[in-house]
């Protein structure tokens, strides 16, 4: 019976921390359709809208390639599932 207990606690918190990245497919979408030419760089899990000249080392995106980028990471943890 703790087995099953245990088991359902971890099935629990893996459901908690899945994402599903709603939030910046909005955006990207929004910025694909009003046709901004934005771009983006992605560290640490952290989405960053480059908005003032960029000279840092992290790799730039694209709006579309950030969302492909986006795809990518929701299948990656559907896949470790």
């Amino acid at each position: 019976m703790k087995d099953l207990i245990k088991k359902k606690k971890t099935m629990e918190t893996e459901i908690k921390h899945r994402r599903e990245y709603k939030s910046i497919k909005w955006i990207l979408k929004n910025h694909i359709k009003n046709n901004l030419h934005t771009l983006w760089t992605y560290k640490d899990d952290n989405f960053s809208c480059i908005y003032e000249p960029y000279d840092g080392d992290d790799r730039i995106y694209t709006v579309n390639q950030m969302l492909k980028l986006v795809d990518k990471l929701i299948l990656e943890e559907n896949k470790n599932d």
